[in-house]
């Protein structure tokens, strides 16, 4: 079996955050260079709101020859063994039942696995995500 990937999905509430906060944003250091002083904070916190803005256009999920390898951004990754994957989830919600996720739609899938943990992943075409999925866990 050859390893497919999945590009990430942005839902269009994604960009209606990402705009206004990043003219804030500017808008906020632009006006703090007038106080010196106050760049000390700005732009940290600027730094930090551009990486969870800008990290989720470098995610995917790719379906690999015995796991899913899910890319969260520049530095968070989680590979999950299709024999661990207990059940698959489509849900439609604001928010995500896991920390780490590569959810930017609300439009997502549900990864159950282990016991307890929960892995969230927006991708474009979902429905073929989880029948490729699905089969990949078949056939072990």
């Amino acid at each position: 079996m050859e390893n497919k990937k999945f590009r990430p999905l942005f839902d269009k509430l994604f960009w209606w955050t990402l705009i206004p906060t990043a003219i804030i944003m500017i808008a906020m250091t632009v006006v703090s260079t007038f106080a010196p002083i106050t760049l000390l904070i700005t732009i940290p916190v600027d730094i930090f709101a551009a990486y969870f803005f800008v990290s989720p256009f470098f995610g995917y999920a790719e379906l690999r020859e015995r796991s899913v390898y899910i890319k969260f951004g520049f530095l968070l990754k989680k590979e999950i063994p299709y024999c661990k994957i207990r059940k698959l989830q489509k849900d439609r919600k604001f928010y995500s039942e896991s920390i780490v996720s590569l959810k930017n739609a609300l439009d997502h899938v549900n990864i159950r696995y282990n016991n307890y943990d929960v892995a969230t992943v927006s991708v474009v075409d979902m429905d073929s995500f989880i029948e490729e999925l699905n089969c990949r866990r078949a056939s072990l």
